[in-house]
């Protein structure tokens, strides 16, 4: 009993002092692999394969565990791809039982083992190096402040959180960015009403990352994003018959559209028409039998009559 309170001992004054000093991380990935943590009982692992090898048929198993007298742990998953254009490159999440099992001064072994091929690859992975916390709540905007949680649960460990804040008008892309280095559980930011148009419909969202000196890692996820209308800022941009430009550009994409359905049905009315007229071909006089006897007799000299040939008056 007296040795795990010692081993306990020693580990929070080495904690004490890797925060103290600050920690030295190696970048990811290490080796093939690609792991991050919530610095709580989570890590979620990216392995690239083609790295090592390409084998279809294995199936690969990612281990991790911690050995220690004083509190040891482990868990395990199955490798999948998760995209079907980059099948070299599998991922899987390991749950480890209880919260807040990582310390900054944890070195977990790391397996991929392969299976029938039997390939393996191992890695040393300290988890205070490579955190990405959960997402945050998401924001809550009142005219120009957006407020959010950095965490939905409160983290025990990590106090402090840089973070990005994001917005835009519906339908744009994401290009307004604010970034600030510290903030703590609950965040507040101000946008400026210069940048906003009343009336208009906007779109928020944020990402916060581990900030202490002892800690590193990245960005996490996105939170969900929340829209507003903005009762501040610039006035729309209105024309001089009274409507704003967007409504402008639509009667002339209307107006382009209904005077080409006006020219179809105009080009297929006068080709019709044109039919019309034409109608059958007309017959050639000069080959009815009335004029081929009237100029057979009068080649011989002979003074015709149609008079002469009654059966004839009728075509006369």
């Amino acid at each position: 009993m007296g040795g795990n309170n010692l081993n306990n001992l020693k580990q929070i004054l080495s904690c004490f002092t890797n925060s103290a000093e600050g920690i030295s991380c190696p970048s990811l990935p290490l080796k093939s692999l690609t792991c991050y943590n919530d610095f709580n009982h989570t890590m979620n692992c990216v392995w690239n394969s083609s790295a090592v090898y390409d084998d279809a048929e294995d199936v690969c198993t990612v281990h991790a565990e911690y050995k220690s007298t004083y509190n040891p742990y482990n868990a395990f998953c199955d490798l999948k791809p998760f995209d079907v254009s980059q099948p070299a490159l599998k991922n899987c999440s390991l749950f480890f039982k209880g919260k807040y099992i990582f310390w900054t001064t944890h070195n977990i072994s790391i397996n991929v083992n392969c299976m029938p091929s039997k390939r393996s690859e191992s890695i040393f992975y300290n988890p205070s190096c490579h955190i990405k916390v959960n997402p945050p709540g998401k924001p809550t905007i009142n005219q120009t402040t957006v407020t959010w949680f950095t965490q939905v649960e409160k983290h025990r460990w990590i106090k402090n959180f840089r973070y990005q804040l994001q917005w835009k008008q519906k339908d744009e892309s994401w290009h307004y960015l604010s970034e600030k280095t510290e903030c703590e559980q609950e965040c507040m930011e101000q946008l400026k009403p210069s940048l906003l148009m009343k009336d208009e419909t906007y779109e928020a969202r944020v990402r916060v990352q581990a900030f202490y000196k002892s800690f590193s890692g990245t960005w996490s996820e996105w939170s969900p994003t929340e829209s507003w209308v903005s009762q501040v800022g610039s006035p729309k941009p209105v024309s001089e018959w009274g409507v704003s430009s967007r409504d402008v550009l639509t009667l002339v994409a209307l107006a382009l559209l209904l005077a080409g359905i006006v020219l179809l049905i105009r080009k297929k009315n006068l080709v019709y028409v044109v039919k019309s007229f034409k109608g059958a071909p007309l017959p050639d006089p000069g080959k009815s039998e009335i004029f081929q006897n009237w100029f057979t007799l009068s080649s011989k000299g002979q003074d015709v009559s149609v008079a002469t040939k009654p059966e004839t008056s009728a075509v006369q």
